[in-house]
């Protein structure tokens, strides 16, 4: 017996292993902890996956050099913002985005 649990009641491990794999809440009762690792179960077996295919959970990630961000002043800011909105005004003058940005978002938005 394993803390309460027999062997019988989780003959191949998947249990553990998908109770190992989940993260702990603070204060879950056993009942949703169970549910949680059902959902985790029938998500598996709907996609083709098994618990022995799954790693164990990986250790930390390493730390990742930062990624450089322009500081940009309010000013800039507001001077981008002006730019926007003159290029909404008068969309057809290419002069308003010589650099083609603003169509480029303009087309990944979604139209009101």
């Amino acid at each position: 017996m394993r803390n309460g649990k027999s062997e019988s009641e989780d003959p191949t491990g998947d249990f553990t292993r998908i109770d190992q794999m989940l993260p702990k809440k603070k204060g879950q009762k056993p009942k949703h902890r169970a549910r949680e690792i059902e959902g985790a179960l029938d998500w598996m077996r709907n996609n083709d996956v098994s618990p022995e295919d799954v790693e164990q959970p990986t250790p930390g990630f390493e730390k990742l050099p930062s990624v450089p961000v322009s500081k940009r002043t309010p000013e800039e800011r507001m001077n981008d913002v002006d730019d926007i909105m003159n290029w909404m005004r008068n969309p057809q003058d290419e002069s308003m985005d010589p650099t083609g940005e603003f169509t480029r978002v303009d087309q990944m938005l979604p139209k009101k």
